[in-house]
C-alpha cells in the first residue's frame, strides 16, 4: 500500500516547484482619479502565471527571472504592458487610462444582440472545451469570516489544484496560515468546490444551476446587451443575464464577453431567489465574480474567484449574529493537458494536506492583506472562538449552551455522562423508572452496558447486561462486532413496529389507548455483526434463548390510569404461549436501512430470516422471512437542493409453522394522532397483526412548488409544502391457533389516500387521509419531511 507521504513525494518530484522567485509588489490605479482598481489582472507575459489586485488595488507577483513583462488589464481601461529590467524593492505603481467606448451600429431586430453574442460564446466553448482533458494550477485562497461588528477569522491556503474532465477535482494543500483561533487542521481553504462558470452545470449549496454557457442556456436565460466597452482595442460586450424560468434555480447579473474571441472575460452574478433555505434561515445571499484568461493560448481558464455572502438565522426567542463571509482565490501557473499522477484518484478524497514543509513556495501574499485583515491577524487570538463570535441570543439561547451543563438543574449535576435515567409507562408496568450505565473503551473497542428498572404496577425488578466488542478488519471501515446479553424484563409484543416505547408512554399517559401487549421474558443472546464487509452491506447472525411467560392477563389487572383521567377502560393484556423460544437469526442490511419517520428519504433494504425448532431447544417450531425496503427518487425540479421526490416503502413477511402470539408481526396504524410515513393513518390506534403480511406506502413531496405557482409567496418563503400519499396493507394469521382473534385485515386489503400540509411553522406536518376500501378518515400530525 502506498503511504500518503510517498504520494506527496511523487507529486512534488513529478511536478517541480519554483522556490527562488522574487516578489514584486505594486498597485493598480485609475490614471485620472488615482482610485485603486480592485481585481485588476496582472499576467506574466509568456506564461500561464499571474495574479489579481485586492480591494485596495494592491498586488504581489513572483518573478523568476528578469527582464520580465507584466500585462495589466481591467475592463473599460486600456491595457498596459510594464517592462521590468531588474528587481527593485520599490512598489510598482501602474496607472490605467479609461478607454473610450465606441458603440457600433446595432441592427434592430426582434432578437436582442445579447442572445446572438452568447450563442457564439457557447459555440466557441464547444470547440475548445472538448479538447481540454486535464490541468494543474497553483492556487491561493483567503477566506474571511465576519460577524455584525468585525472580522472573526482568516484562513489562507496555498494549494496545487488538479482537474480531470472525467474524474473531477483534487487538491493538495502545501501551505496554510490562519488566525490563532483556527486550528491548522481546521483550515480547508481551497478552490476544489469553487464553480468554474465555463462549466455547463454549477452546484451551489446543494442546488444545480444551469450555467450561462450551458448548451441549452438560451432556453433558460434572456441575454440583454447593455453596452460595448473596450480592452486592447477589442470590443467587450456587457450583457445582462435574466432568468426566464421562475421556478428553476438560475443566475442573474452581468457577463462580459470579449468580442473578437467570443469568450467570457468576466462574470458578476448571483443565484436567483429560488436558491434559498426555509426557516430558521431568514436570509441566504451569495454573489460570485470570476475572471478568465487564455494567457495567449487556446483555453480560457479561471484567473480568480470572489465569493461573498451573508446568512441570517433566527426564530422566535433565538437569533444568531449575521454570518458574513468572503473568499478570494487566484489561480496561476497552469499546466494544460498533462498526465496527472494516478495516486491522486486512488481514494475518494478531494482534499489532502502535504506531510512535508512546502511553505517556501507559498511564503508570499499573492493577494496582499488589506489594512483591516492585517489588524485582524494582530488582534484575533485563540480566545476569540467562533462559538463566542456567533453566540446565540434570545431566551432560547440558554437551551443550546452545552458548555454550561453543570449550571443546569436535574440529574446532569450529579450523574456522570455514562449514566442516565430511563422511564416508560404502560398498562402492565404502570410507571417504570430505571438507570442505564454504559461506557465505550475506545482503545480496546469494548462497550459494556448495565441497566435496571422497577415496574411499580407489575411489582417487579427488571435488569440486564450486554457487552459489545468491536474488532477492525484492517481494510476500509470494515469491522466485526461481537455481542452477548442477558435480559430479564417486561417486553412489548412489537415485532415490526416503528413506534418506540417512549412514544407509546406519552400518548398512553395522555389518555390514549395502549398500543402494545406485554409479557415477561428472560433472554440470553449472542450475535456477530460484520459491518461494511462490502460497500454499504452489513451482515448479522445470532442466537437467542428466551423463557417467555404471560403477565397481568386476568380481567382488571392492568393499570387503569391516565394523567387527566379522560380515557376509556384499559383493554386486558393478552395471554401468550408460555415456554422457551430459541431462535437462530440471520440478517442482511443494505445501505444502513432503518426507520426514520419520513423525515428524510430512505434507500436501502433489510432481509431477516428466523428459525426456531426443537433441535435448538425450543418449545415451538417455526421459520419466518421478513423483508423491508425503501426507495427515494427525485422527480421534478431536480436542480433544486430539495427537489420534488417520490418515496416508496415496502414491508412483507411469511411464517412457516406455528408462530407464538408474542411474535406476531405488526403493520402499524396511527398511534393517537401521530402518523409518521410508513403507517396506515386511517387504522386508528391499533396495529394490524399476522404471520403473513405485506404493506406498501408511498408519498410524493411537491415541496413549495404548489404555493409558488399559486403566488402564495408568504407560505412558500416559510418553507410550507404539499405532500400527497397513499398506502395499502394486508395481514392474515391462522386464527384456530390462538385463544383470541388476531387483528388482521379480515381477508381484504386496507387502502387509503390523502394529502399533507408539510413543514407547518417548520415543526410538523398536518395529514388528512380517506380510507378507500371502506368508510373512515383521519386527521393528524407527524414529523415534517425535511429532505
Amino acid at each position: 500500500m502506498i503511504s500518503k507521504a510517498s504520494i506527496f513525494f511523487l507529486l512534488l518530484v513529478a511536478l517541480p516547484v519554483v522556490i527562488h522567485a522574487q516578489i514584486k509588489r505594486g498597485t493598480v490605479v485609475d490614471a485620472e482619479s488615482g482610485t485603486p482598481l480592485p481585481s485588476a489582472t496582472i499576467q506574466l507575459e509568456g506564461t500561464y502565471g499571474g495574479t489579481i489586485t485586492n480591494r485596495e488595488g494592491e498586488f504581489s507577483i513572483d518573478i523568476e527571472e528578469y527582464p520580465a513583462n507584466l500585462l495589466v488589464r481591467y475592463i473599460g481601461y486600456k491595457s498596459r504592458k510594464v517592462k521590468l529590467e531588474e528587481w527593485t524593492a520599490d512598489t510598482l505603481r501602474v496607472s490605467l487610462e479609461p478607454s473610450v467606448t465606441e458603440l457600433g451600429k446595432i441592427v434592430v431586430t426582434d432578437r436582442d444582440p445579447g442572445l446572438s453574442i452568447m450563442e457564439r460564446v457557447i459555440e466557441r466553448k464547444k470547440m475548445w472545451r472538448s479538447s481540454l482533458k486535464t490541468y494543474q494550477a497553483e492556487a491561493y485562497t483567503r477566506q474571511v469570516l465576519r460577524n455584525d461588528t468585525s472580522i472573526v477569522s482568516i484562513t489562507e491556503s496555498g494549494t496545487r489544484s488538479f482537474w480531470d474532465a472525467e474524474q473531477g477535482h483534487r487538491e493538495v494543500q502545501l501551505y496554510s496560515r490562519q488566525t490563532t483561533n483556527i486550528g491548522e487542521d481546521e483550515n480547508f481553504a481551497g478552490v476544489r468546490f469553487l464553480p468554474n462558470f465555463y462549466d455547463d452545470n454549477i452546484t451551489i449549496a446543494g442546488y444545480t444551476l444551469v450555467g450561462v454557457t450551458h448548451p441549452d442556456a438560451l432556453d433558460y436565460y434572456d441575454f440583454l446587451l447593455l453596452e460595448t466597452l473596450q480592452i486592447d482595442g477589442q470590443p467587450v460586450y456587457k450583457i445582462k443575464v435574466i432568468p426566464e424560468r421562475n421556478l428553476q434555480p438560475l443566475f442573474k447579473g452581468m457577463v462580459y464577453v470579449l468580442g473578437e474571441e467570443y469568450a467570457l472575460l468576466e462574470v458578476d452574478i448571483t443565484p436567483n431567489e429560488v436558491v434559498d433555505f426555509p426557516p430558521p434561515v431568514q436570509e441566504f445571499n451569495l454573489s460570485y465574480r470570476q475572471q478568465f484568461s487564455n494567457y495567449g493560448q487556446q483555453y480560457w481558464l479561471p484567473v480568480d474567484m470572489h465569493v461573498s455572502g451573508t446568512v441570517d438565522i433566527s426564530m422566535i426567542g433565538l437569533r444568531i449574529p449575521t454570518i458574513r463571509f468572503n473568499q478570494t482565490s487566484v489561480l496561476s501557473d497552469y499546466r494544460v493537458n498533462i498526465e496527472l499522477p494516478d495516486s491522486l484518484y486512488r481514494k475518494d478524497q478531494e482534499f489532502v494536506r502535504a506531510e512535508i514543509d512546502s511553505a517556501a513556495r507559498f511564503s508570499r501574499d499573492p493577494i496582499p492583506l488589506t489594512d483591516e485583515e492585517k489588524r485582524a491577524y494582530e488582534t484575533v487570538d485563540s480566545t476569540n472562538t467562533l462559538d463566542k463570535a456567533f453566540e446565540p441570543e434570545g431566551f432560547l439561547a440558554r437551551f443550546l449552551d452545552d458548555d454550561n451543563s453543570d449550571d443546569n438543574g436535574g440529574a446532569g449535576r450529579f450523574l456522570p455522562d455514562s449514566v442516565r435515567f430511563t422511564g416508560r409507562f404502560n398498562r402492565v408496568d404502570g410507571f417504570n423508572l430505571g438507570v442505564k450505565a454504559g461506557r465505550l473503551f475506545e482503545s480496546v473497542g469494548t462497550e459494556p452496558e448495565l441497566f435496571g428498572s422497577y415496574s411499580f404496577h407489575a411489582d417487579r425488578w427488571n435488569g440486564g447486561v450486554n457487552v459489545g466488542q468491536k474488532i477492525p478488519l484492517g481494510f476500509s471501515e470494515s469491522s466485526v462486532v461481537f455481542r452477548t446479553a442477558y435480559e430479564n424484563e417486561v417486553k412489548a409484543s412489537s415485532a415490526g413496529s416503528m413506534y418506540p416505547s417512549i412514544l407509546n408512554s406519552f400518548q398512553t399517559l395522555a389518555g390514549g389507548r395502549d398500543y402494545f401487549n406485554y409479557y415477561k421474558s428472560e433472554t440470553i443472546s449472542g450475535e456477530v455483526e460484520i459491518r461494511q464487509l462490502l460497500d454499504m452491506i452489513d451482515i448479522e447472525a445470532g442466537f437467542s434463548s428466551s423463557s417467555d411467560r404471560s403477565i397481568m392477563t386476568a380481567p382488571g389487572e392492568v393499570f387503569d390510569y391516565s394523567i387527566f383521567g379522560l380515557h376509556r377502560e384499559r383493554l386486558p393484556n393478552r395471554e401468550i404461549w408460555d415456554g422457551n423460544v430459541n431462535v437462530a437469526r440471520f440478517e442482511i442490511v443494505l445501505n444502513n436501512f432503518g426507520k426514520n419517520f419520513g423525515v428524510t428519504g430512505n434507500r436501502g433494504a433489510r432481509i431477516q430470516v428466523e428459525h426456531s425448532a426443537a433441535g435448538l431447544g425450543s418449545d415451538f417450531e417455526f421459520s419466518s422471512v421478513d423483508i423491508a425496503a425503501g426507495w427515494s427518487m427525485a422527480t421534478f425540479f431536480r436542480r433544486r437542493a430539495f427537489a420534488n421526490s417520490l418515496d416508496l416503502e415496502l414491508s412483507a413477511g411469511y411464517t412457516f409453522g406455528d408462530l407464538p402470539p408474542q411474535r406476531l408481526r405488526l403493520v402499524d396504524g396511527s398511534m393517537g394522532r401521530i402518523t409518521p410515513f410508513g403507517v396506515l393513518k386511517t387504522r386508528n390506534r391499533r396495529p394490524y397483526e399476522g404471520s403473513r403480511y405485506w404493506a406498501l406506502s408511498g408519498e410524493h413531496n411537491f415541496g413549495t412548488i404548489p404555493f409558488e405557482l399559486a403566488g402564495l409567496d408568504l407560505l412558500a418563503n416559510r418553507g410550507w409544502g404539499i405532500i400527497i400519499f397513499g398506502a395499502a396493507a394486508y395481514s392474515d394469521a391462522d386464527e384456530e391457533l390462538y385463544s383470541f382473534e388476531p387483528l388482521t385485515t379480515g381477508g381484504g386489503v386496507h387502502s387509503e389516500a390523502g394529502i399533507s400540509l408539510n413543514r407547518v411553522f417548520g415543526l410538523f406536518r398536518i395529514d388528512v387521509a380517506k380510507r378507500m376500501d371502506s368508510a373512515g378518515g383521519y386527521v393528524g400530525v407527524s414529523l415534517p419531511r425535511y429532505f
